[in-house]
Parts: C-alpha cells; structure tokens; sequence
C-alpha cells in the first residue's frame, strides 16, 4: 500500500532523542534569553553538539544528510520547548543547504554549534514585496559596494556571516536582485536589536550597510544551474521553510495543549474538575483535531519536497493554516487558567507570545493566502499590481 501515516522506527528514535536534548540543552535557559532577550548561545552550541543544526546538511562538511521529513521532526519536537530554537535550527538547516554559496568552513562551524548565518531582505518598504528593495550594490574596482537599510533580519545582531538582498547592475542596463555573501563584522555594516513581542531569544535587528565591501564572487546560489537569481532562491527555499514554521507553531500548540489537559483533570471549581465542563472540553479537543490536521498538510508539503514536486501550494496553506490554527489553541489555553494564565509564573504566556512571531515568518498570513490564490485561481486573481 502506497499510503503511509506512519514514521519510522527511526524517525521515532529521532524524536525521543530531540526530546531529550531540548530537555536538558534548552529548558533550563527560556526564562533568562526571553527576559533579557539575547541569543541561547548554550542552547546553540548543545544543539550542534547533538548534530540538529546539520540534520540535512553534507556529511562531508559534518551534516547528518537525512531528508526534510525528518528535520520537520526536530523542528516539531523543538516547538514543545522553546519556540525559538526551533527557528534558529530551522534557518541553520535550510540556510547551509539551500542557500548555496557560503564558504564550506563556516558551514562546518555552523553545524557545531559556533557560528550562525542568515538572511537580511525585509525593509521599510519592501517586506513581503521582495521585487520592492532599495539596498543596491554598485561594482567598482573588481568589489561590490552596498548600501542600504535591512530590518526583521533574524539571528542580528549574533550571526557571523549574513546573505543579503540587493539590487544589482545588469549588462542591459536594468537590475536584478542577488543575494551577497556580507561578513556581519565588514566595515560598514551596523546593528541595533529591534525589540520584540515575542520569540525574544532569536532577536531581530535593523542593519545598515554604508559604502560595504565584497568580492564579486560573494553572490550566494551560483553553483545551482536552476537558480537564476536570488528571488528564485528565495521562492525554492520557503517551499521548505513555511512547512517548517507551521510544524514550530503545531509543535507549541500541542505541547500546550497537552499542558492544559493535564492542568483541566485537576483544577476543581464549584466542587469539581473544570475539564467536566463541555465549554472547557470541547474547544480543547477541537483545537487538538485542528492541530492534527494541520500537521498531516505541513508534513504533506515536506514530502513533497522530498519527491522533487512542487510544494508551493501545500507549504503556503500549511503555514498560514498552521499557524492561525495554532495561535488560537494557545489563546484559548490561557484563559482556561484564569488570571493565571495572564502571568509570567506560567509559560502559556510566552508561548502565545512566541507562536504569534510565527505569522510572520516567510511572509505574512494574508501573503499566504494570496500565494494560494495564485495557485488555484491564477496569477491574475491575486489583485497585485506594479505601477
């Protein structure tokens, strides 16, 4: 039989293992990094040690070469814990593999747990209309020289080498957009923290880049004949990407969920268990069957990754899905707690704080949607257009 719901035995042991590592290389710190917001450099460096921030990366360069289901699988089991791990992880794995271009001894450094890289697009004017930046890079003397201004740009300040969207010359006259390998520490580029609601510990950061320098040969995704600039390597990656950070945000939920369930079989009102009450009950299980099916498209779309297809259309309506379905279980866990809930003593809090960042990511909900338009209805029925 062709059909398969089930994960291997191996896939299960990955699970158990991911379990244990968040455990012990992650909890102890949530409190501490979303208080002071900074980077969970000990979180990272326990996760390179346990070889989840190479999971489908090269085993020539110290990944573990396994296939996207089985990172939804770390992914999902890092959500239980801590959101943002998830999303540091998730960017490491689809940064290093596909994102060619960065130099292999960073990638080395990244799957241990010592280095980060990431990507710097979104500005004032140009988030989710990537063809909208301003950042240009002119050539001179064999270099380009960048300028411009970058915000949202994840793991900044913190990472080390940053893949960057520019406007650059064609031999026609007009411009393209590239992605160009930056040095977070080149002359010319600075960094603030652009505070944040939630998934504090990932930090977003405004960078600015005056007069930067670079080679020629900094472009990222020269090496892959299918690529002919940087929006198509950013269109390929999010197929991955946005299954990814709607199993991070079913991975919160259900952890929370299962919290909850727990929390409703013991808190007693009026004489008994809150969970005896169908307005208690009911939203619980509908909130678990939503997840359930969420997850079942999210890994539909990794699949399909796996097979070569094209996910656009599963990935898209998995994360706007996903996540929508996901910020509303945890919205409506909180307020089963009382004003308990509301206090920074629980975590449901911070989780609904973090899922909620996740709406964001690789575009926002109502972007997914549009993207899905286009897939069933046409390019024409999106409602877009370019003066």
């Amino acid at each position: 039989m062709a059909l398969d719901f089930g994960f291997t035995d191996k896939q299960e042991e990955l699970r158990e293992f991911v379990q244990k590592v968040a455990e012990s290389k992650v909890k102890q710190g949530l409190k501490e990094w979303d208080e002071k917001e900074e980077m969970p450099w000990s979180a990272i460096k326990g996760l390179g040690e346990a070889g989840l921030l190479g999971m489908i990366g090269l085993e020539k360069l110290g990944g573990k070469g396994l296939d996207y289901i089985s990172l939804g699988i770390v992914i999902e089991t890092l959500a239980r814990t801590d959101s943002s791990c998830a999303m540091i992880c998730s960017m490491q794995n689809t940064l290093t593999t596909l994102t060619p271009g960065w130099d292999e001894d960073d990638i080395r450094e990244v799957y241990k747990g010592n280095k980060l890289v990431c990507i710097a697009t979104s500005e004032e004017n140009a988030g989710s209309d990537v063809s909208n930046i301003s950042t240009a890079a002119t050539i001179d003397n064999g270099d380009y020289v960048i300028n411009g201004e970058k915000i949202h740009v994840s793991l900044m300040p913190g990472a080390s080498v940053m893949g960057v969207s520019v406007m650059v010359p064609t031999d026609d006259g007009k411009t393209r957009m590239e992605f160009l390998k930056v040095p977070s520490d080149a002359p010319g580029v600075s960094c603030e923290i652009m505070p944040e609601m939630g998934m504090r510990s990932h930090q977003l950061g405004r960078v600015g880049f005056k007069d930067v320098r670079v080679p020629l040969d900094s472009a990222l995704g020269k090496d892959r004949d299918n690529i002919k600039d940087g929006k198509a390597l950013m269109y390929a990656r999010w197929n991955v990407t946005r299954c990814l950070s709607a199993l991070n945000a079913i991975g919160t939920a259900l952890a929370v969920l299962d919290e909850t369930i727990e929390f409703v079989k013991k808190k007693e009102v009026y004489g008994r268990k809150i969970g005896m009450n169908q307005a208690v009950s009911f939203p619980l299980i509908e909130h678990y069957t939503k997840m359930e099916a969420c997850k079942l498209l999210a890994y539909k779309g990794l699949w399909k990754n796996v097979r070569g297809e094209d996910a656009a259309r599963e990935a898209t309506m998995s994360k706007w899905h996903g996540v929508t379905a996901a910020i509303e279980a945890v919205g409506s866990c909180l307020q089963m707690y009382g004003a308990s809930g509301y206090l920074k003593d629980l975590d449901v809090e911070r989780r609904l704080r973090d899922v909620m960042g996740l709406a964001f990511t690789g575009g926002t909900i109502n972007v997914m949607k549009l993207v899905v338009v286009r897939e069933l209805l046409g390019k024409e029925f999106m409602g877009l257009s370019r003066k």
